[in-house]
């Protein structure tokens, strides 16, 4: 019953004041600008990194997304990848129904984007164990091809960058439409070599 009284005191309180009241607290409460959502390019990348359709960021990725769509701007693409700057909602929108379309799975194209502009805990992650396992089973296999490669060619651990060779090397899987050991050739072996250890 209490509750109840305080919560009709509030709602009449608010029902007195005047519309210049009300007015002059929305301009006091309004904001110029939205906040950066913090972790938001963190979260960008991350679905990029699963759609799997564009280098890693430290390999060209932002003129990689610029080939997609080449309305977007490279200043844009920048902040929004790397600054947890929003881009306007439509592109938002069809940039993450484009993502989703690379991948196995059915996803919600709205969680997705909640996810992406709030982030944990607000919005829960729409990341599945199924994705993890793709994930995982990829990074294996280029593991077992990076170990082929410098084997094979007999490239020492001083002569190249561990980190920059293994996204290379995953990037190429996915240009060659490698999902398994099987798919990997000896044809492969030439360009894979080429691209992940080039000489600079």
């Amino acid at each position: 019953m209490a509750e109840q009284s305080t919560a009709d005191q509030v709602r009449r309180s608010a029902h007195e004041r005047s519309p210049e009241e009300l007015a002059g607290q929305f301009r006091q409460l309004a904001e110029e600008n939205l906040p950066a959502r913090l972790g938001f390019s963190a979260r960008l990348n991350m679905l990029w990194d699963l759609a799997g359709v564009v280098p890693p960021q430290t390999e060209g990725r932002v003129l990689a997304v610029l080939g997609i769509n080449s309305e977007w701007r490279e200043s844009e693409v920048r902040k929004w990848l790397q600054k947890d700057v929003l881009p306007p909602p439509l592109d938002l929108r069809n940039m993450v129904s484009f993502l989703l379309a690379q991948m196995d799975e059915v996803q919600d194209v709205s969680r997705w984007e909640a996810f992406l502009v709030y982030g944990s805990p607000v919005v829960s992650s729409p990341v599945n164990a199924s994705m993890y396992r793709q994930d995982q089973a990829r990074r294996e296999i280029a593991s077992l091809i990076f170990a082929q490669l410098t084997d094979e060619y007999g490239i020492p651990p001083s002569a190249y960058d561990a980190d920059k060779a293994f996204q290379r090397c995953l990037t190429l899987m996915h240009k060659f439409n490698i999902y398994e050991l099987q798919d990997f050739q000896p044809g492969h072996l030439e360009p894979f070599r080429n691209y992940m250890f080039p000489v600079e």
